[in-house]
């Protein structure tokens, strides 16, 4: 159902409101990852979730055109609920993939899970829009990982064994290719939340610190560090091979 129906349509059915209204956060995901569509928990869904979303929506698509020197989108209310409707595409596809894999530690974790969505979404759409304009650009994983601002992890991922520096003679990737190693290096039920710190870190600069906020994650700097230098030393051993 599209999101500008599910908003016109908040609060119309009363036959399983209040009954919906109870439920947990677990029991109103199972319930929305049914097929046939669920229209009253999807209701209630957006009613506890869509003000997260689109504030997540919003706040990461003005960071991106600031960082975008040649981007010159105007962010209509049209554009916005594209956006969010990109994003509950994006919670019901592949069989709902993405409700059956949130695993909170407590109730408010889901707005953590639904922001990370709606950040991965809007930086989709960016690089998406990117792509129609510029042709494919190769370049070295060393010189990302070497380039990713105050970067603390550069040094234990890029260097030989000797601590002497890695040379440029691996072969250039792209983009695209880099998106799918990031895929396979990543398993654990993290995953998504991994993928979208990785990106953040060395597609857009992010600090360590700035990732924390930006995902509100209960993680110390350096645990954020530590994710980080385990999807590089993983991606460079997929990519070496």
């Amino acid at each position: 159902m599209c999101v500008r129906a599910l908003q016109r349509r908040v609060g119309v059915l009363s036959g399983d409101v209040r009954t919906v209204q109870a439920l947990p956060v677990d029991q109103l995901l199972e319930r929305c990852a049914r097929r046939p569509s669920d229209d009253a928990a999807w209701e209630e869904f957006v009613r506890r979730y869509q003000s997260i979303i689109r504030a997540s929506v919003v706040k990461t698509f003005h960071r991106k055109v600031r960082e975008e020197a040649d981007v010159r989108t105007q962010f209509s209310q049209d554009l916005i609920d594209d956006l969010m409707q990109s994003v509950y595409m994006r919670l019901v596809e592949e069989g709902s993939r993405a409700i059956q894999s949130f695993e909170g530690v407590h109730d408010n974790s889901i707005f953590q899970y639904l922001s990370m969505i709606a950040i991965n979404v809007v930086r989709d759409y960016f690089r998406e829009a990117k792509a129609l304009k510029r042709p494919k650009v190769t370049f070295s994983l060393d010189e990302l990982l070497e380039n990713s601002g105050d970067g603390i992890l550069s040094k234990a991922v890029t260097s030989n064994l000797d601590g002497t520096p890695a040379t440029n003679a691996r072969p250039l990737i792209t983009r695209d290719e880099l998106d799918r190693a990031l895929e396979r290096a990543v398993s654990d039920r993290h995953r998504d939340r991994d993928i979208l710190i990785f990106k953040l870190r060395y597609y857009d600069g992010l600090t360590l610190s700035e990732i924390r906020s930006t995902l509100r994650l209960e993680l110390s700097p350096v645990s954020v560090g530590s994710i980080l230098n385990r999807i590089a030393v993983k991606l460079k051993s997929l990519l070496e091979q």
